[in-house]
């Protein structure tokens, strides 16, 4: 018996030690089975040009007509954003609120400061024969970036006497995956222009009857239009317009929004929420 005990319990130890060590090698065996079954994770989608953050910087430009004694000084206050990280969206933006603050006009102003001394220069001429004094405002606005299309608005304001000031708004989109500016046509699905502008249509006659519930006279003296101004939401696609558009100056600045239930098949997916 006391041979048997040791041979016994030696056996036995014997036993224990392989299968501790068991484990461990069906372990790492599992683990490498499991491993190779286990199906492809999807890659995150890769990030687009254009998609990391926009970042921008206020700029101010103030002047004042030189010298004022009896009436109200003539003023320009300027404000415009640039965007340190997109040069072709900063001259983009200037080379737009230039020609706007310019009227249009082909021979406009290259800088801003050549505006306001341009601007300062016609009032001084004009205080010889008028009392009032003059004013040219700017200011932009980021309304908001969606799928790498950044959209800003640019308010502007102008004084030269009569009986009110003349404010023009403007929207630009930009494409920052493709550094250019983005137009209506861009965003629509191929060969849908027709069908967005007939949505649109449907939109301003609900407007008319009953946003303002306006009359015969009303409806033949302002009809519909087409804009470029566009900015696209969470609510739809909404279309800008300006004084003396679609309704008289004392309605200001009316905005049309065409909701995302008569936009299906019209908006390229990209841009879709």
């Amino acid at each position: 018996m006391r041979l048997l005990l040791p041979t016994v319990t030696l056996a036995l130890l014997l036993a224990g030690c392989g299968d501790s060590d068991a484990p461990a090698q069906s372990g790492a065996a599992s683990g490498q089975n499991s491993g190779a079954a286990q199906p492809d994770q999807p890659a995150p989608p890769a990030e687009q040009p254009g998609d990391t953050p926009l970042t921008s910087k206020s700029q101010t430009l103030t002047r004042e007509s030189e010298s004022c004694p009896d009436d109200p000084c003539s003023k320009v206050d300027l404000q415009w954003l640039t965007f340190p990280e997109d040069a072709p969206l900063t001259r983009a933006l200037e080379s737009t609120l230039l020609e706007q603050l310019s009227n249009g006009a082909d021979d406009g102003a290259s800088s801003f400061a050549a505006v306001a001394d341009g601007f300062l220069s016609d009032a001084r001429e004009a205080a010889e024969v008028e009392s009032m004094g003059w004013e040219l405002n700017s200011k932009v606005s980021l309304l908001g970036e969606r799928a790498g299309l950044v959209t800003l608005q640019l308010d502007s304001y102008e004084i030269t006497g009569g009986a009110h000031g003349m404010p023009v708004v403007q929207l630009l989109n930009w494409d920052r995956r493709e550094q250019r500016r983005a137009t209506l046509q861009d965003v629509l699905q191929p060969g849908r222009e027709d069908a967005f502008w007939k949505a649109a249509a449907e939109v301003h006659q609900q407007w008319l009857a009953d946003d303002i519930e306006a009359d015969k006279d009303f409806r033949d003296t302002w009809p519909f239009l087409q804009t470029g101004d566009f900015h696209i939401t969470d609510q739809g696609v909404a279309l800008l317009y300006n004084v003396y558009s679609i309704a008289p100056y004392a309605m200001g600045q009316p905005e049309l929004t065409v909701p995302w239930s008569k936009l299906d098949g019209l908006i390229r997916e990209r841009y879709r929420p």
